[in-house]
């Protein structure tokens, strides 16, 4: 890997960051291996330090990578044309599918913490509220509310709590025994959640 210039380092960071995802869904994030990574770059481990300076800050760039995937795949979705019934129906299906089609990276952002490891705040907390800003803005539309008010953020904060509950234990089999269609509940839940809240802005307004 010689003649690293901006450019070069840029593109073998993002390989290194593609080997460790890979690692991610072969066994989860404990299966982070950075002797394995350089293995695999042909790179000895100090060398490997020149791109990341230890586990942490790998799983960092990967937690902001994936938070930035997700939120992508909610203001897709949610930038469709159609009442906010709809595009909260298109936002939760698009949750809901994202997080089947990607386990792996469903649990980075939501699963088992590393037990040694703490999110740094200067760079988490901003891509991680990409997504519920997505929410807050549709919950709030829907209630006739402003964006910036208690009640749009506990609305998309409940509502969020029980689609992502539904999600969790489909995703990790805890619906399986049960003798129920996981994709009927979930809709049948967004449809519940939806009515509730139109129903609560009707009789608001009487």
């Amino acid at each position: 890997m010689a003649g690293r210039g901006p450019g070069r380092r840029a593109t073998d960071l993002n390989e290194v960051k593609r080997l460790a995802m890979a690692q991610v869904a072969a066994g989860g994030v404990h299966s982070l291996s950075l002797n394995a990574i350089a293995r695999d770059l042909h790179l000895t481990g100090p060398a490997l330090y020149r791109y990341v300076r230890n586990r942490d800050e790998l799983v960092t760039l990967l937690l902001v990578d994936t938070y930035g995937e997700f939120a992508e795949v909610l203001e897709r979705a949610a930038a469709q044309r159609g009442s906010p019934e709809v595009r909260l129906r298109a936002v939760g299906r698009a949750y809901r599918s994202w997080a089947l089609a990607h386990p792996e990276r469903y649990d980075l952002l939501f699963g088992t913490p590393l037990p040694d490891y703490r999110a740094p705040e200067d760079a988490t907390r901003a891509p991680a509220r990409r997504a519920l800003a997505v929410l807050v803005r549709l919950w709030a539309e829907l209630a006739g509310v402003g964006e910036e008010t208690a009640r749009a953020r506990a609305l998309a904060l409940r509502g969020w709590s029980r689609a992502h509950g539904l999600v969790d234990l489909e995703l990790h089999g805890h619906l399986d025994d049960l003798g129920l269609d996981p994709s009927a509940l979930f809709e049948r839940e967004l449809r519940s959640l939806i009515t509730e809240v139109a129903r609560r802005q009707v009789s608001d307004t009487r």
